[in-house]
């Protein structure tokens, strides 16, 4: 696991769901700067996404280990 990864394990949910809302509304921004040709980095687009999945995967483990 990567120290990314070992970060986010230890927010709680309500911190996770707060990330992904930021998460969500920075990636529609840069989507749009990229349609208009103002983003220089376009690998943040790619990063976010993979953030995104990240969270997704440790909200649904969660999930999972409280119905054991």
């Amino acid at each position: 696991m990567g120290k990314r990864t070992n970060e986010l394990r230890k927010l709680s949910e309500q911190d996770l769901m707060n990330r992904l809302e930021e998460l969500r509304v920075d990636l529609l921004k840069r989507k749009a700067e990229a349609r208009l040709g103002t983003l220089k980095n376009t690998s943040s687009i790619r990063n976010a996404r993979k953030e995104m999945a990240r969270i997704y995967t440790i909200l649904s483990e969660k999930k999972r280990n409280e119905k054991k």
